[in-house]
């Protein structure tokens, strides 16, 4: 799977900085809050949550409002592509792929101060030692954006000429589907009203015996 980064359009007070809130990749799937805590060790197949870290290794931002226009998979509703809080974009989906938005009362992002000397920390537990022994192909989470309230539905893309399309949320049942009038919502089920939509999780690589991070990574560990 492949993604783009992107800075979002936060409000808040007023404009916020570019460099106050990272690039987070997004997930393939909105998923509960508590499913990707930020420090977490993940493979393909198992994850570690080292116990060594603590609330001074983070740092938290929030803004009142969240909004991102989204590329989805029109069969599994997998996202696929996020093209930011736009309201003109300059691309159509591909075939087999819809557009859609995701639309929050807040986000808060919560990041490693230190993502380096993080990873050391953690390493200090033994359990995650062992975990990283048997999981060679392993990432580690160093940031993470939660919605509050989030509202997840289908767009339309309007052309409105010189090669822009206008994003227009559908509302109610909107569309057709089948000859039949389709739900503007998406399939998203997350059991909490805080859902966790973007991440950032960087390599761990061994060189010389130790540990350190690497590139980023893909977010293919939540599909």
């Amino acid at each position: 799977m492949s993604f783009t980064r992107r800075r979002s359009s936060q409000i808040a007070e007023g404009p916020l900085s570019p460099s106050i809130i990272p690039d987070l990749a997004l997930l393939p799937k909105p998923l509960n809050n508590t499913a990707i805590p930020v420090g977490q060790l993940v493979s393909k197949t198992t994850n570690y949550d080292p116990s060594m870290l603590e609330d001074r290794d983070y740092d938290d931002i929030g803004t009142k409002w969240y909004k991102d226009v989204i590329i989805f998979d029109s069969k599994s509703h997998r996202f696929l592509e996020s093209l930011g809080a736009a309201h003109l974009v300059q691309k159509q989906p591909e075939e087999g792929t819809e557009v859609g938005t995701i639309e929050a009362e807040s986000q808060h992002v919560r990041l490693l101060k230190d993502a380096d000397a993080a990873l050391k920390k953690a390493l200090e537990d033994e359990k995650a030692q062992s975990w990283l022994k048997e999981n060679k192909e392993a990432g580690f989470v160093v940031a993470t954006r939660e919605v509050l309230n989030a509202s997840y539905k289908r767009a339309r893309l309007v052309d409105i000429g010189a090669g822009n399309y206008e994003v227009r949320r559908e509302v109610g049942h909107e569309g057709q589907q089948g000859g039949k009038r389709r739900d503007s919502g998406l399939d998203v089920q997350t059991s909490s009203k805080t859902d966790l939509v973007g991440v950032v999780v960087r390599e761990i690589i061994e060189k010389d015996g130790a540990y350190a991070l690497g590139d980023e990574l893909e977010a293919s560990f939540w599909q």
